[in-house]
């Protein structure tokens, strides 16, 4: 018991708490607990823990209720509060860390019984504030989520409605409304919820077997619409089912009288209802309205899930199927507004909740954005009027800036350590290094997987070094390298070979000289004339236009023939050829 009197000592855990645990622990910083003594101090605590609660139930007391009552000074609780306040105030002043109060209380509702387990989440509740602050819930979000799984498991969902609600309104307004791991992201039904009914007639019954059989049967695909989709097939069988039940609606209204003398669902009742499905009970319930109603709001829920379109085109209903969807909700809403009471506003109710429903769904498949908001920053009107837009000498402000750093800095173009240039051999080196095997560089590091580095350094083999710039498209970025910089046994792999050299060399001459024998051949018709000329024709005389191109002047034959020598220098003039005047000179 000597290790409890820390927690009967009455006033505020602040007077206290800090002290007790640097003279339990010891810590080597004075507010705040490393790793080690964190573990330390929480198995403390555990333990603690566990023989407070064992202590209570020999007691035969209720766990949070068990000791002594001891004043805080606001109000008093017992020896487990007590403790909880304790170490919540440790957590919260960053003394010790975080996600041990949440610790604490699995551990406690996982040692209580159900109904221990509402005094301690009332205390959770109590303490939402706090424990919803960014530095506690951060640490601990993931165990408190655990702990309240853990208690919806073991509560029946028939006779623990309200603590399950509470429970659930608690992690709702605990996390932010953008937590993934609420929003059921793949839209799972809840399959295991199945509706048992009998299969074979009882002896003296009084209405259609068949009739009920059908009735029951919709609960499968309510329970599960998914299963029906885009088939045809299973919705034909589904519509027909639904057809025999909204005609016997139909066939059997309820009047106002009725439903005040047949309604089943008391006010004082539990919330949730699952009908009984014996065939004895049918006939009053076809005569309960809200009966009815669940049963025409469970057809609104499974038309809005097939009418809902997804994400490809393939999710969508076939037109058909939309126009009979369109029918029967027709058909159901109308029912809604003929069941008492007030049957109109009971839809507007449903139909307002579908749309947020379908609000939901869209937010769920477009990624589950988050909702919240940075605040905006508030201008009032006469801060707007006075403030005025500043002027700058260049325009703006970096240039302003600019001009007047230059007028501070007169000497920054001939300063020695400004930047310049670099020199292509300087630059390249870290590549040339990469290259080397006994440097022993892993190739994910190398300086060629850095496209600014090679970009620039392309940028400057073009300027300085152009020989080694043509290399790129051979042998990529390292063929750019000088030579001198690559290792020996490097060098050579990228140095190009003679064959190659004089194959290139052979085929930029033949090209060269086709291009060439192709102009000659269009760009001089006087030279085709001669040729022509010089053929042996006996009968022909001679052509008055030979006589005429011997007459020319090279200035005149020059202008006539600017493309006969590709080579020729501006202002070089053409020598005759003595064959070609020995061929026109006149006949003695």
């Amino acid at each position: 018991m000597e290790k409890w009197k820390v927690i009967t000592q009455p006033g505020k855990p602040e007077d206290f708490a800090l002290q007790t645990v640097q003279q339990a622990i010891k810590p080597q910083r004075q507010t705040k607990l490393i790793q080690d003594e964190n573990q330390l101090l929480e198995n403390i605590l555990r333990t603690l823990l566990q023989e407070l609660v064992a202590a209570a139930v020999q007691s035969g007391e209720k766990t949070m209720q068990y000791g002594e009552s001891i004043d805080d000074g606001e109000s008093t609780h017992g020896q487990l509060p007590r403790l909880l306040d304790i170490v919540l105030y440790l957590c919260e002043n960053e003394h010790i860390e975080g996600g041990m109060i949440f610790q604490l209380l699995e551990d406690l509702t996982e040692m209580s019984t159900m109904k221990n387990c509402e005094d301690v989440f009332g205390y959770i509740e109590s303490k939402q504030d706090i424990l919803g602050k960014p530095e506690l819930f951060a640490r601990g979000k993931l165990v408190m989520l655990r702990t309240c799984n853990q208690l919806l498991r073991r509560l029946s969902k028939a006779n623990d409605m309200v603590f399950c609600g509470r429970i659930i309104m608690f992690l709702a307004h605990f996390f932010p409304l953008s937590e993934r791991s609420a929003v059921n992201i793949k839209g799972v039904f809840n399959v295991s919820n199945e509706t048992k009914y009998e299969n074979q007639a009882p002896d003296g019954i009084s209405i259609d077997f068949n009739f009920y059989k059908t009735f029951w049967s919709l609960q499968e695909y309510f329970s599960n619409p998914a299963s029906i989709g885009v088939a045809t097939t299973k919705w034909h069988k589904f519509s027909s089912s639904l057809m025999v039940v909204l005609n016997t609606f139909e066939a059997q209204p309820l009047s106002d009288e009725e439903s005040s003398t047949n309604n089943l669902e008391d006010e004082a009742a539990t919330f949730s209802i699952k009908y009984l499905t014996s065939s004895n009970l049918m006939g009053l319930e076809l005569k309960d309205p809200s009966f009815r109603r669940h049963i025409l709001v469970q057809c609104l829920i499974l038309f809005d899930y097939l009418k809902t379109p997804g994400k490809n085109d393939k999710d969508l209903p076939p037109e058909i199927m939309k126009e009979e969807i369109k029918a029967c909700e027709e058909r159901v809403k109308q029912l809604l507004v003929m069941t008492p009471p007030k049957g109109e506003n009971f839809l507007h109710c449903i139909e307002h909740i579908l749309e947020r429903e379908r609000n939901w769904v869209w937010w769920k498949r477009d990624g589950c954005g988050p909702f919240e908001k940075q605040p905006a920053e508030k201008k009032t009107i006469r801060d707007a009027g006075k403030k005025r837009r500043p002027r700058w000498r260049l325009g703006n402000k970096e240039l302003a800036q600019l001009w007047k750093w230059a007028d501070q800095n007169p000497n920054a173009l001939t300063d020695p350590q400004r930047v310049r240039t670099p020199v292509v051999t300087e630059y390249w080196k870290p590549l040339a290094e990469d290259m080397d095997p006994t440097a022993g560089i892993e190739a994910e590091y190398h300086h060629k997987n850095n496209k600014v580095y090679c970009w620039k350094g392309l940028r400057f083999s073009a300027r300085q070094d152009l020989e080694g710039f043509s290399r790129f498209t051979e042998f990529g970025v390292e063929g750019v390298v000088p030579m001198e910089l690559m290792p020996s046994d490097v060098r050579a792999k990228y140095q190009s070979k003679p064959s190659d050299r004089s194959k290139r060399a052979k085929k930029e001459e033949t090209k060269s000289a086709a291009n060439q024998a192709e102009e000659n051949q269009i760009a001089t018709p006087a030279r085709e004339a001669d040729v022509e000329g010089n053929r042996p024709d006996l009968e022909a005389p001679a052509a008055p236009m030979d006589t005429d191109v011997a007459n020319v002047s090279p200035d005149e034959h020059q202008k006539q023939t600017p493309d006969t020598d590709g080579g020729q220098e501006p202002g070089q003039i053409d020598e005759p050829d003595p064959d070609q005047e020995a061929d026109h000179e006149p006949e003695s």
